[in-house]
């Protein structure tokens, strides 16, 4: 089985399990809080190596302070695995997989972990319930 394929099938079993919504290249994840995330998933190849990088946004970097950006990037060497960046006019918190070596445990924890602390900085952050 080809390595997204292989993917694509561990990501719809986790999704099964977990009760999130996938649709497309997205997982919609509802939070314990009533709330809701979205983490995308975006298929590339790097040297010639199948990765996927999963993203969730925070919001509008045109609606942050720029010191506030700053401080994001001080927040990274905290993380205990992803980081924030920015995607388009988008803070977003981001981690990148190996196509073929990502497995079910591993793809759970990266969506719960993107998904529910996307949400506490989004809601910290903004407050507003959108992505």
């Amino acid at each position: 089985m080809l390595p997204r394929e292989n993917f694509d099938s561990i990501c719809a079993s986790v999704c099964e399990r977990r009760g999130w919504m996938r649709n497309a290249d997205q997982v919609e994840v509802k939070l314990d809080s009533g709330r809701h995330q979205i983490v995308h998933l975006d298929y590339f190849e790097h040297r010639g190596i199948p990765l996927v990088r999963l993203h969730s946004i925070i919001g509008s970097t045109k609606k942050i302070l720029r010191d506030r950006l700053g401080y994001a990037l001080e927040l990274n060497f905290g993380l205990p695995h992803g980081s924030f960046a920015v995607k388009d006019d988008l803070l977003v918190l981001v981690n990148t997989l190996l196509l073929a070596d990502t497995g079910v445990t591993e793809l759970d924890a990266c969506i719960d972990y993107l998904a529910d602390t996307g949400d506490y900085y989004e809601r910290s952050m903004f407050g507003a319930d959108s992505h």
